[in-house]
C-alpha cells in the first residue's frame, strides 16, 4: 500500500520522545501494551500509515531495536522531553520535523492536516501546536531554526521554551483529543474504555 499525501506534500520525517525515565508510568511506557500491542509500535504504525518515516529518540541508539524502529540516543540524557526535541532537531539538521511522545494513543489525520495547513500560513514560525489553556507540545511541527535559539538550550520544559519563541497555534476544536498515558492507571482507564 502506497501512501503520499503526506511525506510528498511536505518532507517532513517524524521524531517520537521516548527517552524519558518513565517516574510515574514505573516502567518503560513505550513498551506498555494496550491490546497486545506496544504502545510505540502504534503509534509508529499510524504514523507510517500517514506518510511519514520514523525516528525514535530514546537513551541509546539501539533501544528500541528489538522492535525494527530507528532509534537515535538523546544527545544530553535525562534532559526532559526539551532535550529530546534538540536531539530530534539536529539529527534533521535543516527543516520542519513532526514530535510525538510514545504515551500518545494514536493520532488523527485531521492533526496532521491541521498542523500542515497551518505552516503553510506560517512558514516563519519556529512551532506549530494546539493551545488550550496551556501549549500542548504534541503532535506539534518545529523547525531546526530553534537550533540556533537559546531558548532551545535554556529552557526545562517546552511551556517556558513556548514563552521565547514564535508559536503558530492551530485551532483544535472539531478534533478527536490527544490522548496520553502517562500512569498505569491511566493504561488501565485506556483498556477499559476500549474494552
Amino acid at each position: 500500500m502506497t501512501h503520499t499525501h503526506t511525506n510528498d506534500r511536505s518532507g517532513v520525517p517524524a521524531y517520537i520522545l521516548a527517552g524519558g525515565n518513565s517516574r510515574r508510568f514505573g516502567s518503560d511506557k513505550a513498551r506498555a501494551t494496550l491490546h497486545g500491542r506496544p504502545l510505540i509500535l502504534a503509534l509508529s504504525d499510524q504514523l507510517v500509515g500517514l506518510g511519514f518515516k520514523i525516528t525514535v529518540v530514546g537513551k541509546r541508539d539501539d533501544q528500541y531495536a528489538d522492535l525494527g524502529l530507528d532509534t537515535i540516543g538523546d544527545l544530553k540524557p535525562d534532559q526532559g522531553p526539551v532535550g529530546g526535541l534538540r536531539t530530534a532537531l539536529t539529527h534533521r539538521q535543516a527543516g520542519w520535523i513532526l514530535l510525538c511522545s510514545c504515551d500518545m494513543l494514536g493520532i488523527d489525520g485531521s492533526w496532521i492536516t491541521a498542523l500542515f495547513n497551518q505552516q503553510r500560513r506560517v512558514p516563519d514560525a519556529d512551532a506549530i501546536t494546539a493551545r488550550s489553556k496551556v501549549w500542548q507540545p504534541f503532535p506539534g511541527l518545529y523547525h531546526s531554526r530553534l537550533l540556533d535559539c537559546r531558548a532551545l538550550k535554556e529552557s526545562g520544559s517546552f511551556q517556558s521554551l513556548f514563552a521565547r519563541i514564535t508559536v503558530a497555534p492551530i485551532e483544535s476544536v472539531g478534533l478527536l483529543p490527544i490522548r496520553q498515558v502517562n500512569t498505569l492507571e491511566a493504561l488501565q482507564r485506556a483498556h477499559a474504555s476500549d474494552a
